[in-house]
C-alpha cells in the first residue's frame, strides 16, 4: 500500500529544543569528532565559547519526524505504519547553514511534507525542516528524503524520451583531488550515534530486526555516515573551521557497516552561492563500492 498523498504539503505545528552543552559534546564524539569548536579547551564545560556540529540539528529533528513518518494516516494504518518503519531507509540529505548553534539556544523548528514519490521498488517521501532562532532568523534548513521499501507500484519510473539514444559520452575526466581521508568506522558507532542522536531505528543497533528487514545485519545511520563525512571535509579541506561550512548535500547510495574503512575525495567545482563549491563522493576500501554519490558542498573561504 502506498502511502497517502492527501498528506503532501502538510505542515505540522512548531517544535522547541533548548540547546545543551553536553548534548553538543555527545554528538561530537559519535561522529569521531575531537574538534576544540565542539568540545571546548576543556570539554563541554567551556560553556558559549562551543558551537555545535552543523549536523547537529538532526539530533532535535528526528524524534519529531520518526512521528511524522510513522503516522498512522500517512501510511494508511498502524500494522502498514509498523510495516513501513521496518522498511525504512534514508535515501539523501540537504542541508543549509545560516548561523552555529550553540549552548542555551531557544531553536524553533518546523516540518512539512514536501512529495511523495513512488519509485517503483518503494516510495521516496520528502520532508523539510526549518529551524530559527528566538529573533525568527533562520538557522537551519534540512531536506530529508526517506526511502520505504516495497510498497511502490513495481514499475519503474519513465524517463522522458527524446527520440533517437545518443550514443553514450565517454565519462570526463576527474579534476584534481582538493583533498582526500580515510574513515575508519568504530565497531561500536551505531550504539553511540543512535544515542547522541536520538535515532534508534532498530536496524541500527538489533542484529535480528536488520536482518528481518532483508539487510545483512546492523547498517551504520546513514546520517553517521554523512556527519562522519562532514567532519573529514572539516578537518581536511576548511582548516578545522567549521563555521565555513554552508551547505551540504548527499546520496546514499550503498549501505554502510560497523568496522568499514570508507574513503573520502573531493573536489573543486567552482563557485555558487558567493561560496566554494566542492563536489564528493565515498568509496567502501574492501570492495570499491560508492556509498555516497553525487555529495556536493559550500564553504565560506
Amino acid at each position: 500500500m502506498g502511502l497517502n498523498r492527501d498528506y503532501i504539503g502538510k505542515e505540522f505545528p512548531p517544535q522547541e529544543h533548548v540547546v545543551k552543552p553536553e548534548e553538543i559534546a555527545a554528538y561530537a564524539l559519535a561522529i569521531g569528532s575531537r574538534n576544540a569548536s565542539f568540545l571546548g579547551t576543556n570539554g563541554y564545560d567551556s560553556g558559549l565559547s562551543v558551537i555545535a556540529p552543523p549536523s547537529f540539528t538532526v539530533t532535535y529533528e528526528l524524534p519529531f519526524l520518526e512521528k511524522v513518518w510513522g503516522d498512522p494516516g500517512l501510511n494508511g494504518g498502524e500494522e502498514q505504519a509498523k510495516k513501513n518503519v521496518l522498511m525504512l531507509v534514508h535515501g539523501d540529505q540537504n542541508m543549509k547553514f545560516y548561523r552555529p548553534i550553540k549552548p542555551g539556544d531557544k531553536i524553533k523548528y518546523t516540518a512539512k511534507i514536501v512529495d511523495i514519490e513512488d519509485k517503483g521498488s518503494g516510495e521516496l517521501l520528502k520532508l523539510s525542516v526549518l529551524s530559527t532562532d528566538e529573533k525568527g532568523e533562520k538557522v537551519t534548513e534540512s531536506d530529508w528524503g526517506l526511502f520505504i521499501r516495497g510498497i511502490g507500484s513495481g514499475e519503474k519510473p519513465k524517463a522522458a524520451s527524446s527520440g533517437t539514444k545518443p550514443a553514450p559520452a565517454a565519462p570526463p575526466e576527474p579534476p584534481p583531488l582538493a583533498f582526500r581521508d580515510v574513515i575508519r568506522v568504530p565497531e561500536d558507532v551505531t550504539y553511540k550515534y543512535a544515542k547522541a542522536s536520538n535515532d534508534h531505528n532498530p536496524i541500527h543497533i538489533d542484529e535480528k530486526v536488520a536482518k528481518e528487514a532483508g539487510l545483512k545485519g546492523i547498517i551504520v545511520h546513514g546520517l553517521c555516515t554523512m556527519s562522519m563525512t562532514m567532519k573529514s571535509i572539516i578537518e581536511s579541506y576548511l582548516d578545522a573551521d567549521p563555521e565555513k561550512l554552508k551547505a551540504l548535500g548527499v546520496r546514499f547510495t550503498a549501505p554502510v557497516y560497523p568496522g568499514d574503512t570508507l574513503i573520502v575525495d573531493g573536489w573543486e567545482t567552482g563557485e555558487k552561492n558567493g561560496n566554494s563549491s566542492i563536489a564528493f563522493e565515498v568509496t567502501r576500501e574492501s570492495d570499491g563500492v560508492k556509498v555516497i554519490k553525487g555529495g556536493t558542498a559550500e564553504a565560506a573561504l
